[in-house]
């Protein structure tokens, strides 16, 4: 009876002990899949990535930059301003990727190509980006994309890794000779050139000219006794120009009279010089052929008279007559001499 007593007793702990396995490995399976049932049961709002093509680089390499960001639809992300901030890096460029629909879901990705200058090991910052979890809400929240590792090299190393050698002492700048030599050489010159320029200025001032003596000009009666020579030899009254002929022949004894006395008699009437040749001129003869010609010339060119060809002529003498006797003889001066 005791052995068959002991006998009971063992088959019965067998048996709950096997119940009590059974229990753990459905505990167990129970709490290995409840996490997955979650995950599909709820995906979450939304989620944020982050990723670069390497994260090893030498300086001056560039990094592209990724973060992703997966949210339902109806969510308002803001998208990062221009003034973004990751850290030690240069942003070089940038581009945002149109948003893509599907399942109920939005997919977006911002692309960065960054750079940096300097070795080490550096971290691209979190990157923050705040959402709104509907069009109408005030209230937003933040979402961070994880931190990245960069670890950035010399462009030197390992046998090529230059060794650093002590600093070298300063040098001694020597006196530049040829320097102050040619300064010497080009102040000497300038002030030869200077000093040619005040002889050169003050020979200007007291003949008046540098290299060349300007040419004398000539008397008024010279150059008009000329130009009356040239009009006579024409013979304008006998081929019937009279008004030619009038015309030059007053502008001459004008121009005479402007250069002789020195008023502008180009640019008067003949009732104006009549006014004031007395004052000039203080022969009556020649002052009434002046006046009696001009107004003469006056009615052949606005009024249209036609004299006759002996009458245009006998102008001729009275016009030299006026030249000749009124023109200002220029007399050497006599060089007085010292009795020694």
């Amino acid at each position: 009876m005791q052995k068959k007593s002991e006998f009971m007793t063992t088959g019965f702990n067998k048996r709950i002990s096997n119940v009590l396995l059974f229990f753990r490995f459905l505990t167990g399976l129970f709490l290995l899949l409840m996490p997955g049932a979650a995950i599909f049961g709820q995906q979450a709002l939304i989620e944020a990535r982050s990723s670069v093509d390497t994260s090893r680089i030498t300086i001056g390499d560039r990094i592209n930059y990724t973060i992703s960001l997966e949210y339902k639809e109806g969510m308002r992300i803001e998208r990062p301003g221009e003034g973004l901030n990751l850290g030690q890096f240069e942003i070089k460029s940038y581009e945002f990727k149109e948003p893509v629909h599907k399942n109920g879901r939005v997919i977006e990705e911002y692309h960065f190509n960054i750079s940096v200058f300097d070795t080490g090991h550096y971290y691209i910052p979190p990157y923050p980006v705040a959402y709104f979890r509907s069009d109408t809400s005030r209230q937003f929240e933040v979402i961070e994309a994880p931190a990245i590792p960069i670890e950035v090299l010399s462009l030197l190393h390992g046998e090529e890794k230059p060794e650093l050698k002590d600093i070298k002492p300063p040098l001694e700048i020597p006196f530049p000779w040829k320097f102050w030599i040619w300064m010497t050489v080009v102040l000497i010159l300038v002030l030869i050139a200077a000093y040619l320029a005040y002889r050169l200025w003050q020979k200007h001032r007291e003949k008046g000219y540098l290299f060349v003596p300007p040419k004398p000009v000539r008397p008024i009666h010279e150059i008009i006794a000329e130009k009356m020579a040239a009009l006579f030899a024409e013979q304008l009254p006998e081929q019937g120009r009279f008004k030619e002929f009038y015309s030059r022949l007053s502008d001459l004894i004008r121009e005479y009279l402007a250069g002789r006395y020195f008023f502008p008699a180009l640019e008067m009437t003949t009732s104006e010089i009549a006014k004031i040749l007395p004052a000039h001129l203080s022969d009556f003869e020649l002052q009434n052929f002046v006046l009696l010609f001009l107004q003469e010339a006056d009615l052949v060119k606005f009024a249209k008279m036609q004299p006759e060809t002996a009458t245009a002529n006998r102008h001729l003498q009275p016009a030299r007559d006026l030249i000749e006797k009124t023109k200002i003889v220029f007399e050497p001066v006599p060089q007085e001499t010292e009795n020694k």
